[in-house]
């Protein structure tokens, strides 16, 4: 599973200035070069930076309905002339539905094929304008790898627990919005004590173990060290990575 980390950063970034230095992307993952996952406001210009070929996305998969995550322009930038599918809620699917080959709306526990992959939807714990629309983390399953994208939620609903049962994962791609603890955000995003005991959890429970591949993604530029080395320096001290806009990994 090739892994590209088109945007890692949370909604404080003015991406009005994206390109200039210390301006992370929206947080938009593409995998094996056609498997987009998440179309904020810099998704398109981040693919054009980082020479990927917008033709050789096939499908798009949409966490949720807020701004950082899904942006109609981005979406027409890289559908046009393209036969997209894109599955996500249902708001996002009446936002795209013109501009897409097919869409499809999700439900927790919806089960769709995107390319090579398997993919399952897990709730989140998010919430949009719409406070009952539903937000989603995905489980994604093919060559011979399982990856978890928990993105932009705090503590994982017991659903998502259930449906997640005793599958191992070979890689998460983790919510870190925060890099310390006590700020008010913890209701709907990371901070490392939570990932800390979220983590000891999925170990015991057989989800996780030593060579589990864990990236820090999803960093608010007001709640993280604006220092790259004091950023590295705690992901060092939690044993995690830290995705970097623009770089490749092979899970």
């Amino acid at each position: 599973m090739k892994i590209l980390f088109a945007g890692t950063g949370a909604a404080d970034y003015d991406w009005s200035r994206y390109g200039e230095p210390g301006i992370m992307g929206s947080t938009a993952t593409l995998i094996d070069d056609s498997i987009l996952i998440d179309c904020g406001p810099s998704a398109a210009a981040a693919l054009k930076r980082f020479g990927v070929d917008y033709s050789g996305i096939t499908h798009i998969v949409v966490t949720h309905n807020h701004s950082d995550h899904f942006n109609l322009d981005s979406l027409k930038t890289i559908a046009q002339g393209n036969k997209i599918d894109l599955f996500g809620p249902a708001a996002v699917c009446d936002k795209a539905r013109p501009y897409c080959a097919s869409v499809h709306e999700l439900d927790y526990g919806s089960r769709f094929r995107a390319g090579n992959y398997e993919f399952l939807t897990l709730p989140s714990n998010h919430t949009v304008t719409d406070i009952f629309e539903k937000t989603f983390l995905y489980l994604i399953t093919g060559r011979d790898r399982t990856l978890l994208y928990a993105l932009d939620t705090a503590w994982f609903p017991t659903l998502a627990y259930r449906l997640l049962g005793k599958t191992y994962l070979n890689g998460v791609i983790w919510d870190a919005t925060m890099s310390e603890p006590g700020n008010w955000r913890i209701f709907e995003h990371t901070d490392p004590v939570m990932f800390a005991m979220m983590r000891r959890t999925l170990t015991e429970n057989g989800n996780l173990d030593e060579n589990t591949r864990i990236w820090f993604d999803h960093r608010a530029r007001t709640l993280w060290p604006a220092e790259p080395a004091e950023q590295e320096k705690i992901t060092q001290r939690e044993n995690v990575l830290l995705a970097h806009d623009g770089e490749t990994v092979i899970l």
